[in-house]
């Protein structure tokens, strides 16, 4: 949904690309976390739907400019990457309750880099950012206690997708643009 600008003219887009995980990942990822939330930690649950781990974050994004972004997207060759997440984490700065990477793969950090220098170079970023891997899983924490283990979630991503955000009175609300294949690694 894009931001209105007066006289009817769309303003702009807050844009992201992202992984989406797979379905019994996010499935198992909100049990636990609604899991913490019922121990009184207090925060607000990500529906399931929403689960997703940020590679670039392009903010607002004039809808004029959203061609060529896609144009971008569908030209690049990036690899499939093998993607892991094996504990929780907690970001008392911004509230945010993460599911997180012990040991981030290599391919998967260099799929990031090489995502947001391509966006920087094409003027779509004005600087690039150190990629941490995570999922966020809660908002507005105040004291998450003591966190469970959590067993090892693991796939392959085959996929990347360009989103649209918005924040909507249930929380953050997403909607894909458009996604690419990744391709898979030569052997």
């Amino acid at each position: 949904m894009a931001v209105e600008a007066p006289y009817g003219a769309p303003a702009a887009s807050r844009l992201f690309f992202g992984l989406w995980l797979p379905q019994p990942c996010a499935s198992y990822l909100h049990t636990v976390a609604g899991g913490i939330v019922g121990r009184s930690s207090g925060g607000r649950l990500m529906r399931e739907d929403t689960l997703h781990m940020t590679l670039a974050f392009l903010g607002d994004v004039p809808e004029r400019r959203l061609p060529a972004l896609l144009e971008l997207a569908a030209g690049l060759s990036l690899p499939r990457v093998p993607v892991s997440l094996d504990r929780l984490g907690f970001w008392p700065h911004n509230h945010i309750l993460y599911a997180g990477s012990s040991a981030p793969a290599p391919a998967l950090t260099a799929l990031a880099d090489s995502l947001q220098a391509t966006l920087l170079e094409a003027g779509f970023l004005t600087e690039t950012r150190a990629f941490v891997p995570h999922v966020t899983l809660l908002r507005k924490v105040m004291h998450p206690g003591k966190l469970p283990v959590l067993p090892e979630q693991r796939w392959e991503a085959a996929e990347f997708s360009l989103a649209r955000s918005w924040r909507s009175d249930r929380g953050a609300a997403y909607e894909t643009v458009d996604r690419w294949p990744l391709q898979p690694q030569e052997q």
